[in-house]
């Protein structure tokens, strides 16, 4: 006659055996999902990375252009002459035919050119709020 020691044995060795499969498949399971969280940061990582590098070196462009200046002193001499009597009636021709004559493509062109000179960013975005804005 079998003892109960006999039919225990094999029994709580399957069972150990079929635990420690469970605890490895859990554990393997938690080690691929630690590899993918850690290779989303890395991917994160290297896209601030790179665009804080390339904001850095638009900056340093910027330090060297002219084009803010440029404009700046545009606007400012527009803004001096709508002040100035003698003068108001050439800037206030100036935008009447502006306004009447400039096509929208060129219109764009200068929102673009300008706001960039500034340090402003058009993407999509930015091209769909220019086109509402001349609708």
């Amino acid at each position: 006659m079998l003892g109960l020691g006999s039919i225990i044995g094999p029994i709580s060795s399957l069972a150990g055996t079929w635990l420690q499969g469970r605890v490895d498949k859990a554990k393997a399971e938690t080690e691929v999902k630690v590899a993918k969280a850690r290779a989303e940061a890395k991917v994160y990582e290297t896209e601030a990375t790179s665009s804080f590098l390339n904001e850095q070196a638009l900056t340093n462009q910027m330090g060297e252009s002219w084009k803010d200046e440029f404009w700046s002193l545009i606007f400012g001499a527009i803004l001096v002459a709508s002040f100035l009597p003698w003068t108001q009636p050439f800037v206030k021709e100036g935008f009447i035919f502006l306004e009447e004559s400039t096509p929208n493509w060129f219109a764009n062109m200068l929102y673009i050119i300008i706001g960039s000179s500034f340090g402003y960013r058009f993407g999509k975005q930015g091209l769909q709020m220019i086109n509402k804005k001349g609708k």
